[in-house]
């Protein structure tokens, strides 16, 4: 397969009453065309958000688009094609 190799590693630290969680992790592998990293670092100075929401909106963003792209005959992100690529045109312009 083409396009970068990443391995995803979410940990749940505390539940919404701030209490600790004991061991709950996903982790998986998921390909990109992009570099991830260096959209989230180009995504830092785009947008007036701090750095951690910038990298979190950056990663989301790019794993949900490749997601969109790999299945686009989903009639689901068919339509919602139109609204990503306005979304990103805006986005873009930043």
């Amino acid at each position: 397969m083409k396009g970068h190799l990443y391995k995803v590693t979410l940990e749940h630290l505390q539940d919404a009453k701030g209490q600790a969680v004991d061991d709950s992790k996903l982790v998986f592998e998921t390909r990109n065309h992009d570099d991830i990293f260096n959209i989230v670092e180009i995504m830092k100075g785009k947008m007036d958000i701090d750095e951690t929401d910038a990298i979190a909106f950056a990663v989301g963003l790019k794993l949900f688009g490749e997601v969109m792209l790999n299945n686009r005959d989903v009639e689901l992100f068919k339509q919602f094609k139109p609204h990503m690529t306005d979304f990103m045109k805006q986005l873009k312009k930043q």
